[in-house]
């Protein structure tokens, strides 16, 4: 073999060996991985938190029958207050026939024992206490009732606070994830600037030697 051949050789696989040297850059598996994982978990998240809302509007719609339910509450209340307000003005009128008459209606058991003779605004008072009594009786029943409502409406609060909280959280999570992402991205295009600056300098001193060597073989076939 001839020196022209051997240099010819020895150009091909420099050549060769520089091409697969300089073979294309590629990311990490481990780079891949990262990502892939963390995008799982905002993706999980994600998930928990449209669960939470749907969660929240169930309380919302919930809490919307409670305070449904304390208006006509409320509005029986009003109801009971005007009544016997009206029962009052009717007292206030009443003659002393009638003002017997509805006491006695009241506690007809009590009509024919002992009877006592009694002043007339002592009766009429007397009615008239007895009928916001009445009334009193039925607001504290409404009352009572609106309480629980209310203790209930606290519970459902406190489990949309919950539920917030538990929102926020996972939000927080999904923001430091991407956090992370954007760092990985960083670090990974710093790797690959770096292995691009490489392959720049190596491709440039590959194509100075197979100049060379191509050169030297131009040179050796005219001298030849």
């Amino acid at each position: 073999m001839n020196m022209k051949n051997a240099l010819l050789i020895v150009a091909l696989a420099f050549i060769g060996y520089c091409l697969f040297t300089l073979g294309g850059m590629k990311t990490s598996s481990d780079f891949k991985g990262k990502l892939d994982s963390l995008t799982e978990v905002n993706d999980y998240l994600l998930i928990q938190n449209q669960i939470a809302n749907g969660e929240i509007a169930a309380i919302q719609k919930q809490d919307s029958i409670y305070i449904h339910d304390l208006e006509n509450k409320k509005a029986k209340v009003i109801k009971i207050k005007e009544y016997v307000q009206v029962e009052v003005n009717k007292i206030d009128n009443f003659s002393e026939q009638e003002l017997v008459s509805y006491l006695n209606n009241r506690y007809p058991k009590d009509t024919i024992t002992n009877p006592l003779p009694v002043a007339q605004p002592v009766l009429a008072s007397a009615s008239k206490d007895l009928a916001a009594y009445d009334g009193a009786k039925q607001e504290i029943v409404i009352k009572d009732s609106v309480i629980e409502v209310q203790d209930k409406r606290i519970v459902l609060k406190d489990s949309t606070i919950g539920l917030y909280i538990g929102k926020e959280t996972r939000y927080k999570s999904i923001i430091g994830n991407q956090d992370l992402k954007i760092s990985e991205w960083s670090n990974q295009y710093n790797k690959l600037y770096l292995e691009n600056n490489k392959m720049k300098l190596k491709n440039k001193f590959t194509k100075i030697g197979a100049g060379v060597i191509i050169g030297g073989l131009i040179y050796m076939t005219i001298a030849k």
